[in-house]
């Protein structure tokens, strides 16, 4: 089942590596952090699709667990959970009894009925997380909520990413709601739930929050305000250019970029500090088996011959440059090297040329003069695919060619912008590999026999039986050694070829104080934030 609501959550992704030096001084209060450049929302209604769910919500609505930088959910709005491991499969979240609106209303149990029911009624079904599994959801009490799943499954706390205020948002139109911002129709006033508002929209310049003064948590914001300023033109990721350029001239105070190339500019910039940390991606090559793809990468000789073909090791230095040392080669296809249950399961492919070539010559592969190689009659000349303007993966796809090319195989570097390249090119098949990152995988989906994400065509009925066993396991460790031995068949496979942990960069002014260690989005604890004098 496709989970593109939970894993909407961290799609707006900043990484930070280290913290602000607090120093002794007490946390000031007042004064503004400009945050850009930034991509430009289309709407901030979660139940809108066409919206998407940018990380300014978690701020604004806060989720019942939240995402934290050791990428476990930790309770937010609940402060407990409890679930039975037996039919019916209940789960039982009991609201933390201080949250409540900024208007001061609670935040009750119908709020959270209200929301699935919201979810459920208003957006696709690959946005509804595991709603779908969802029998029943009931207020058992003003602060306890009753929810009842047809099977047992591993993501259930993800299944309120954001909760509604039921009783400002009851008998509105729901499609139709906080077009330009986030308030109660009924008075016009900003709501949420928590540290921030929204203050403010100005179409093609800027978002502006303001601080919650009502805000139920340890503490109010420190800053009285956080804008988030446009990109000038229509951006994914921030032009590493516009970057460099609103840093300098001092349009912005904090940025973030992905283009791993700029860091000894940045940090150039006086008065500027720069972190980096991986973010919950895995870059890595999906490889096509599948109609449309070259008839030789059926064959599990040519793809172990390329994983052999490409040295790694040496990618990740070129793509990540000053930050290769902190990035170390992923050798798993399902878990990060950052989570505690990683195995590196794909260590076998060390760098061996000659190995590849005879792994070629086995598969009944022969060298042409020029010294590219022909399988059953075809010229092994592969069609790669990535995101156009993405600069390290335009350096490691063109990196891959070199190496590969010394193995006998050709590669013919293609690329397009991400909306082409994801919602025409990969679903067509129409590629032999593709340089991209996975985000919040869920493996059954995209390793899975007929996955809706299965890009690669690969099916193999045990990874499949095994990644459809893990999502039904509520025990994270025990969940864990079925995706390693799922992951350890797939190297044998290899489907894809793992690269690299995504990077990320965030540079700040050296007055913002407390910026901590959180490579899950731009905001995780930005109440925390302070300005010294």
């Amino acid at each position: 089942m496709a989970r593109a609501l939970a894993a909407a959550i961290v799609v707006s992704l900043l990484a930070v590596s280290g913290a602000g030096d607090t120093g002794a001084q007490t946390p000031r209060v007042g004064g503004t952090v400009v945050f850009g450049p930034v991509s430009e929302l289309r709407c901030l209604n979660p139940v809108n699709a066409t919206c998407g769910l940018p990380a300014v919500f978690q701020k604004v609505l806060e989720p019942a667990f939240v995402l934290a930088p050791d990428f476990t959910l930790r309770p937010q709005l609940v402060s407990s959970a409890t679930f039975t491991r037996t039919p019916p499969f209940t789960v039982t979240l009991e609201i933390d009894p201080d949250a409540r609106w900024s208007d001061r209303v609670p935040v009750s149990a119908r709020d959270f009925v209200f929301t699935h029911d919201a979810i459920v009624g208003h957006l696709p079904p690959d946005h509804q997380a595991v709603h779908g599994l969802v029998r029943s959801v009931r207020a058992v009490g003003a602060k306890t909520v009753r929810v009842v799943l047809r099977s047992r499954a591993a993501e259930w706390r993800t299944l309120f990413p954001f909760v509604l205020p039921g009783h400002a948002l009851r008998g509105q139109g729901l499609e139709e709601i906080w077009r330009d911002g986030i308030v109660n129709p009924r008075t016009g006033a900003p709501i949420g739930s928590g540290p921030f508002l929204v203050q403010s929209w100005e179409r093609g310049r800027q978002l502006t929050l303001v601080r919650n003064p009502n805000y139920w948590g340890p503490h109010t914001a420190y800053l009285d305000r956080i804008v988030f300023r446009f990109c000038r033109n229509a951006c994914g990721l921030p032009p590493p250019a516009e970057v460099l350029e609103a840093l300098r001239q001092g349009d912005v105070d904090l940025a973030f970029t992905r283009d791993t190339a700029i860091v000894s500019e940045l940090r150039r910039i006086p008065g500027v500090k720069v972190l980096a940390a991986p973010l919950p991606g895995l870059d890595h090559l999906t490889l096509r088996l599948g109609p449309g793809g070259h008839t030789a990468l059926k064959h599990k000789l040519v793809r172990r011959a390329l994983a052999y073909g490409i040295d790694r090791v040496a990618i990740a230095r070129s793509a990540l440059g000053e930050l290769a040392p902190s990035y170390p080669v992923s050798n798993s296809a399902v878990l990060l090297n950052t989570s505690r249950y990683y195995r590196p399961n794909w260590d076998v492919y060390r760098y061996r040329p000659a190995l590849a070539r005879r792994l070629l010559e086995q598969a009944g592969c022969r060298r042409g003069a020029d010294g590219i190689y022909a399988c059953a009659g075809e010229r092994l000349s592969l069609r790669f695919w990535t995101i156009a303007g993405a600069t390290f993966r335009v350096r490691t796809v063109e990196l891959i060619q070199r190496q590969l090319r010394r193995v006998g195989v050709e590669v013919e570097l293609n690329f397009a912008p991400p909306l082409i390249l994801f919602n025409q090119i990969l679903p067509s098949g129409a590629f032999d590999a593709a340089e991209l990152a996975f985000f919040n995988l869920d493996a059954t989906d995209t390793y899975g026999c007929g996955g809706s994400f299965n890009r690669t065509g690969y099916c193999q009925r045990l990874v499949t039986a095994d990644f459809d066993q893990s999502d039904r396991i509520l025990d994270a460790a025990q969940r864990a050694r079925v995706l390693n031995r799922a992951d350890a068949r797939m190297a044998k496979d290899v489907p894809v070829i793992p690269l690299f942990q995504t990077p990320n960069v965030i540079a700040f002014r050296t007055t913002i104080r407390n910026v901590v260690a959180a490579s899950v989005h731009e905001l995780w604890n930005a109440e925390d934030w302070w300005l010294e004098r």
